[in-house]
């Protein structure tokens, strides 16, 4: 029997992999976006049509791109708005749906606040939590998340850590917990592997694919001092000037951004073979808390997950994804960086993360995992297994 999910939250990466992976296996998706600044008509490469919450609205007009706060405060200091109240609750009747799903941090559940009476259970996929970097933000953060996280019907976790955190911090008595970290499909993963750019130069070469590259530079200059080739997705104009004059500059190169389309289909994962490993690090020394790194598994992290190559970071930072490598052996952490060099350049250790790497890259697909969300989320919705 089909679940009648409706996804109300944002659509990133993993949710635009995600949903339609579920709409081929026994779900009958409806996706309700609460971006107040982009409003897509369906999800990439998919016939699933997008309904836009904020679209030609002047509450949307009221928060800042990043949002959440905003939305938080607004929601709990003018209550329900009818006229957004009456547009949610018009397609959960149209569609029937029987559970509601949300996702990521603090993001998505300030709407949340507003569908908990409706007689629809509701599941909420944390990813990320807190999202705060600084200890005073990290405690308004859960002060107005706490009546809708206590409501929740539903919580999934991608970390023990964050469940723990979760239940110290709000207590929680109701609603059911499971722990399930994010995954894509084979359909993302690489296609093909290609020749490692370490085997023509004999130096070590890495990918880093977060977005902002500037907060981090003091660590990739350390790393390039060594001899270490970086790889980042292409930068605005005025920081690659700057870098261009970089005594560094040789061991620097850039790539075009991916659409989301080759994203999802595999080419981006199949990009990232040539790379010695790939590289997940944060600033973490802007941070006065560090829960959020603690507690999560962030997308960098899972998504590297679909190239089968060794993925390193600096130690003690991302608790949950160094579990991850040294339970399977598929990266590893440093100390410093010279522990980062010694490592890249030992040959043996390498070759035994890199087969490692790609011998166990099937275990992180979505399908290999499917089961266990997918029984979660029936037992919420009431709708038994197929």
């Amino acid at each position: 029997m089909s679940v009648r999910l409706l996804f109300l939250g944002e659509l990133c990466l993993h949710k635009s992999a995600f949903l339609p992976f579920l709409s081929t296996h026994g779900y009958d998706i409806t996706v309700i976006n609460t971006s107040h600044w982009s409003f897509p008509k369906k999800i990439t490469g998919t016939d699933i049509s997008v309904y836009n919450l904020y679209e030609n609205t002047k509450t949307g007009l009221l928060f800042r791109q990043s949002g959440w706060f905003e939305k938080a405060l607004f929601y709990g200091l003018v209550g329900k708005t009818s006229f957004i109240c009456d547009k949610i609750q018009k397609v959960i009747k149209q569609k029937g749906i029987d559970v509601i799903y949300s996702s990521w941090g603090s993001h998505s559940l300030p709407e949340l606040r507003l569908v908990q009476e409706f007689g629809v259970p509701v599941v909420y996929d944390f990813v990320a939590y807190p999202t705060s970097l600084h200890s005073f933000a990290e405690k308004t953060e859960n002060a107005l998340n706490r009546s809708v996280i206590n409501g929740l019907d539903g919580r999934v976790l991608p970390t023990q850590r964050m469940l723990h955190y979760l239940k110290t911090v709000f207590n929680l008595r109701d609603g059911e917990n499971i722990v399930f970290t994010e995954s894509y499909s084979r359909r993302t993963h690489y296609r093909r592997r290609l020749p490692r750019l370490s085997d023509s130069d004999g130096k070590p070469h890495l990918i880093f694919l977060g977005l902002n590259e500037w907060t981090i530079l003091s660590q990739l200059e350390e790393m390039m001092r060594r001899g270490i080739h970086l790889h980042v997705v292409e930068t605005r104009k005025g920081l690659r000037q700057r870098l261009r004059k970089s005594e560094f500059k040789s061991f620097r190169h850039e790539f075009k951004k991916f659409d989301l389309s080759r994203v999802l289909d595999g080419t981006l994962a199949t990009f990232m073979t040539q790379f010695d490993a790939c590289l997940v690090t944060y600033n973490f020394g802007k941070a006065s808390t560090l829960n959020r790194f603690f507690n999560s598994i962030p997308n960098r992290f899972s998504f590297s997950l679909t190239a089968g190559i060794p993925i390193i970071m600096p130690k003690g930072y991302l608790k949950g994804c160094e579990e991850i490598i040294n339970k399977h052996q598929i990266g590893f952490t440093y100390t410093d960086y010279n522990d980062l060099k010694n490592k890249l350049n030992d040959t043996e250790l390498m070759n035994y993360y890199r087969h490692n790497a790609a011998a166990k890259a099937n275990l992180f697909t979505l399908e290999a995992n499917f089961k266990k969300i997918d029984v979660f989320l029936r037992k919420i919705a009431k709708v038994p297994l197929k």
